[in-house]
């Protein structure tokens, strides 16, 4: 069955029964039906890659990961593609994930990627302070949205969460709870979020009065989070709270803290951001800050799909809080820095 059949059928012209068929809006909706219930009745299918060849779209939007990085059971990527092929596969569109040598190695990836044309726009995640990546496509004009903003994010589409708000609301509460020697670990401040809670972090301790220096910036893995707890926990005044940029830094210190025969949450509590999908079943459950990344992948697609329909990228910014999940790793201190490190010496002996 082809076109020109339906056309014949329904004494249309070929080129009005083809606009029908690709939804476009100078045709009306009565003569839209009638090919539509046509073609169905006759049994058409069309070709998606003809279709999509004429019309100059490829219905794939692609999302580039560094190999170096790449951990496909990483519990908040797992959930952040599961909302966004949620909302592509509604809208008829597929999700091309590919892989570049490494994090810095990422510009001959995107440019095979733009001149092979296998994707209408690019999804980018974990944004640097001063990314590249997004100064390349603003040059080259290709569409694409950030989860996650710059320093300067006025020119470009972006979700984000806004961590500066979390960071100074868990020190408040910690500082609520008589924590008075609070340190937290961060991820590389040269990514985007790690630097706005830092900075944030610096901010809030200085307005309660504590010490804004017991910050140790880490990597972003669980052994990361292990060996920066294990250096707080060495310092002659070691830290009643753990704050931590990320969830799966949250874990090693939980970790370390388990190593050092101390309970998290009693003698030294903890807080995370992200609430992956694991965080509510470690034991004891953690506290921490949720990005809602299901959610955070289904916006940042919906973005996108506006995006190549035409709105423009400075109307599609959007700040979305994150939210304190409290479970079981914050608690008032009970034990003070001095007791903590003299508790800690005998347990070394």
């Amino acid at each position: 069955m082809t076109i020109d059949q339906i056309a014949r059928e329904l004494n249309l012209a070929k080129s009005t029964v083809s606009r029908a068929l690709n939804g476009y809006p100078d045709i009306s909706e009565d003569t839209r039906e009638r090919v539509t219930r046509t073609a169905l009745s006759l049994g058409y299918t069309a070709s998606s890659a003809a279709r999509n060849l004429k019309r100059g779209r490829l219905d794939t939007v692609g999302i580039v990961l560094p190999g170096d990085e790449l951990d496909i059971s990483s519990p908040f990527l797992v959930q952040f593609l599961r909302g966004a092929t949620a909302v592509l596969e509604q809208r008829g569109l597929d999700l091309l994930v590919a892989s570049s040598p490494s994090a810095q190695d990422w510009q001959p990836t995107y440019e095979r990627l733009i001149a092979g044309r296998k994707v209408d726009g690019l999804i980018l995640t974990r944004t640097l302070t001063d990314d590249p990546r997004v100064a390349f496509l603003n040059r080259t004009g290709f569409p694409f949205v950030c989860y996650g903003r710059t320093r300067s994010p006025e020119d470009f589409a972006w979700l984000d969460i806004d961590c500066g708000p979390a960071m100074r609301e868990a020190v408040r509460r910690a500082v609520g709870l008589g924590h008075r020697r609070i340190g937290f670990i961060c991820a590389p401040t040269e990514v985007n979020f790690a630097r706005l809670q830092r900075e944030a972090f610096g901010e809030a301790a200085a307005a309660a009065g504590l010490d804004g220096e017991l910050v140790i910036e880490a990597g972003l893995d669980s052994a990361d989070g292990a060996a920066a707890a294990r250096d707080l926990l060495a310092l002659p005044e070691p830290p009643t709270a753990i704050l931590c940029g990320l969830d799966v830094l949250a874990f090693g210190v939980m970790h370390a803290l388990r190593d050092a025969g101390l309970q998290p949450g009693c003698e030294v509590s903890v807080i995370g951001y992200g609430d992956v999908q694991f965080a509510a079943f470690h034991q004891p459950p953690l506290s921490t800050f949720s990005q809602d990344a299901r959610n955070a992948g289904a916006w940042t697609a919906e973005m996108l799909i506006a995006l190549l329909q035409g709105t423009t990228a400075a109307l599609l910014q959007r700040l979305r809080p994150a939210t304190f999940v409290d479970r079981a790793t914050l608690g008032a201190p009970t034990l003070t820095p001095e007791a903590l490190a003299e508790r800690l010496k005998r347990s070394a002996a």
